[in-house]
């Protein structure tokens, strides 16, 4: 699992390149935000999947400043936000939005999302509040959920590892 993750994120020196990041210094460069091992890993999907859930725009700047925070691995923190896209957002946001409602006891006022910018402005002002709740929960749990999936696989690899060496 190492080698994969290894391959295919850049390293410190590739990052160091852009100059745009200089003004964050070198808390960006700290050696626990690169490290490939299990409890750096588990930050990182916890942070992932929350600022996955949340219902904003630029979720990956929130999530690398989490991982900077908590000393997470930076590329998997970043990675983990991607579970929302422009595929899965509207399904994910619909969710948590009725989801909100169930758990306030409120009547959905929508029956449905429409994926555009006018109607999404002028619906904020009823959704905000259960859509905020229902996907800080389903963030908050999803994330304790992916922590331990995380802890169990990284278990399950390193037996097998431990198991091939023997």
């Amino acid at each position: 699992m190492k080698q994969f993750f290894k391959k295919y994120v850049p390293n410190q020196e590739t990052v160091k390149k852009y100059k745009m990041l200089n003004f964050l210094g070198t808390s960006l460069f700290h050696k626990d935000l690169w490290k490939f091992e299990r409890v750096s890993f588990c930050r990182a999907t916890v942070i992932g999947i929350f600022w996955g859930w949340m219902p904003m725009f630029f979720q990956m700047i929130p999530a690398a400043y989490c991982a900077v925070l908590f000393r997470a691995n930076l590329p998997l923190s970043v990675a983990g936000v991607w579970i929302s896209n422009p595929i899965t957002m509207p399904a994910m946001m619909y969710f948590g939005y009725l989801f909100g409602n169930n758990v306030l006891g409120l009547d959905p006022v929508y029956d449905q999302f429409k994926m555009n910018t006018d109607w999404i402005l002028s619906a904020l002002s009823n959704i905000w509040e259960p859509l905020l709740v229902g996907t800080l929960i389903i963030g908050i749990t999803s994330s304790i959920i992916g922590y331990g999936v995380m802890h169990i696989i990284w278990k399950f690899y390193a037996y097998g590892k431990l198991k091939r060496r023997k």
